[in-house]
């Protein structure tokens, strides 16, 4: 499956929201998938997901674990 590719969105920076989780995580590695650069907050501890989208897609988010 080939996925669209929005140019407009390569080097833009993003910030998400919960984005360890759920929707939030959706859209964090949707974001990297277009070449975003891409931080998030998140209540939990979301180092593996970090680790496994930033296989997955060629890009690591930062990530900063916020209360």
């Amino acid at each position: 499956m080939t996925l669209p590719s929005f140019p407009d969105l390569q080097d833009t920076s993003v910030l998400i929201t919960g984005g360890g989780s759920g929707i939030g995580a959706a859209l964090t590695e949707a974001f990297l998938r277009q070449n975003a650069r891409v931080a998030f907050v998140d209540i939990a501890d979301s180092t593996g997901f970090v680790e496994q989208v930033g296989q997955a897609t060629g890009n690591t988010p930062l990530f900063l674990q916020t209360d």
